[in-house]
């Protein structure tokens, strides 16, 4: 062990007295390979069997050597207690073996005050490999640690192993981050090469959550500029129909045991099937939005959270775009946060249509998400009884006496609710009928039925809306909206 380093001696960490002549020590994820000749106490001989230049904090492997190391050091100790104090959004652990590890970690984070903290398991041992789904049940997220792992492991078994820990994740919603070496050349060039750029595109193609840099940011000459690129590929990647096709292809299934997980699968399908510009989750842990990012919708998660190191947290999640709001006392805050949300975030427009999720229970009844919605986010102008079904959009048009001749040929007529008189001139212009008054038999409801003409009752406009403002009558549901609300089922 030690701190100093000359060509012919390399100070450590830790010791790796137990290994054995003949054992393989690498050095710098395999870059510098030597052979154990002999060990004399603490001080391990080898020879140099492929060299290089040899950085400070580079790693240090022996495959298939037991260094009887425990799963926290001293040293992990010390920056625990770093971590429980700054406040960080994750820890995490190097060289799991199994589960066991895991909670033993999670016991240190827990002793230091970083128990709330997501603990993300590094894959990077062949024992680890061996024992992932256990590890994955156990760990918040997992990292693809392609390094260590391409050194513990034969070199060409590493990319199927990288697929296998993602299908693994992905099919257990478990947040999974493919690391290092990504863009290496960047380190020092200013363009990576063809095949760094598709082994970028082929993470995102198996479904990872995210993508990591290390060395090309942390020390490389273009950190920004490497960062653009990586960003270029993996928006190029998702906008692909390859990616969509590969996306519909692997839906996990819901747990059995979850309602939470039926909810947010469901609210997938829903998304997909109503032509929905987002899902929109409310949640004060963050769970419900995790479990929706787990189906891997078509299109933005949009998460509400009142807790802010849940907002930075969900971040790592795939699809999902964080989003801080208040604590919401009822359903109805819950809605209109949602909306609010996903027309910050860009993600839709006035008149979209929303799947919105609801897991934020603490104040409201119940403790789990029990609350899947298609709403419209659009301004609801007025509410009554279906008469005639039908959607449409056209401008509002005031009829206070019946007289139609000065009413555009398509527009939706209001009768306010002073109207008693029968209608002059064509009823068959008119797109849409709203009365004030509630009934179902009266003169204008026969017309409408009569004419198949969209008509709802009891639905007072507000006076704010002036004649010609554009609304979208949905007779269906007995609602008139603000603004045209169809204009994506047109498209379709």
């Amino acid at each position: 062990e030690g701190e100093t380093a000359t060509p012919d001696r390399v100070g450590l960490s830790y010791s790796v007295a137990a290994s054995e002549p003949g054992d393989k020590l690498l050095l710098d994820d395999g870059r510098i390979e030597t052979t154990v000749t002999s060990v004399d106490g603490d001080t391990v001989y080898a020879t140099v069997d492929s060299g290089g230049p040899l950085d400070s904090r580079k790693g240090v492997n022996l495959p298939g050597v037991d260094l009887g190391l425990t799963p926290v050091t001293a040293a992990d100790e010390a920056e625990l207690a770093v971590a429980g104090e700054a406040d960080v959004d994750f820890v995490a652990a190097s060289f799991v073996r199994d589960a066991a590890d895991v909670y033993a970690v999670q016991d240190a984070m827990e002793a230091h005050g970083a128990g709330d903290v997501p603990l993300v398991a590094k894959i990077e041992r062949r024992g680890a490999v061996e024992n992932l789904d256990e590890i994955v049940e156990a760990a918040y997220g997992v990292m693809v640690a392609r390094g260590d792992l391409g050194v513990e492991c034969p070199l060409e078994e590493v990319p199927v192993i990288q697929k296998r820990i993602i299908r693994t994740c992905v099919e257990t919603g478990t947040p999974v981050i493919t690391a290092t070496e990504m863009l290496d050349s960047m380190v020092a060039a200013r363009r990576p090469t063809r095949a760094e750029a598709s082994d970028v595109a082929n993470a995102v193609l198996d479904g990872t959550d995210a993508v990591m840099l290390s060395g090309e940011t942390a020390v490389g000459d273009h950190p920004a500029r490497v960062v653009e690129t990586m960003d270029r590929i993996v928006r190029r990647v998702e906008d692909s129909h390859q990616y969509a096709e590969s996306r519909e292809q692997r839906v996990p299934v819901a747990d059995d045991d979850s309602r939470t997980e039926a909810l947010a699968r469901s609210a997938r399908f829903l998304a997909r099937d109503t032509d929905a510009s987002a899902v929109v989750t409310a949640s004060e842990s963050g769970y419900t939005a995790r479990k929706t990012a787990k189906f891997r919708p078509a299109v933005p998660v949009v998460a509400t959270t009142p807790a802010d190191e849940v907002r930075r947290q969900l971040a790592l999640s795939w699809g999902v775009r964080p989003v801080a709001a208040g604590y919401s006392e009822s359903v109805e805050e819950v809605m209109d946060d949602a909306v609010d949300a996903a027309l910050s975030t860009g993600v839709a427009d006035s008149g979209d249509t929303l799947v919105v999720l609801s897991g934020m229970m603490t104040e409201l009844e119940g403790n789990s998400t029990n609350t899947l919605k298609l709403h419209v986010a659009a301004e609801t102008v007025a509410t009554g009884r279906n008469v005639v079904g039908g959607r449409v959009c056209a401008p509002l048009a005031r009829v206070p006496d019946g007289d139609l001749s000065g009413v555009p040929d398509d527009d939706i007529a209001y009768l306010p609710a002073t109207f008693d008189a029968e209608f002059h001139g064509d009823t068959g212009k008119l797109a849409g009928v709203v009365d004030a008054r509630a009934g179902m038999t009266g003169y204008p409801a026969i017309v409408a039925r009569e004419r198949e003409i969209p008509m709802v009752s009891g639905a007072p406009v507000p006076a704010r809306i002036d004649d010609e403002t554009l609304v979208t009558l949905d007779a269906e549901r007995g609602v008139v909206y603000e603004g045209d609300v169809l204009r994506h089922a047109r498209g379709r």
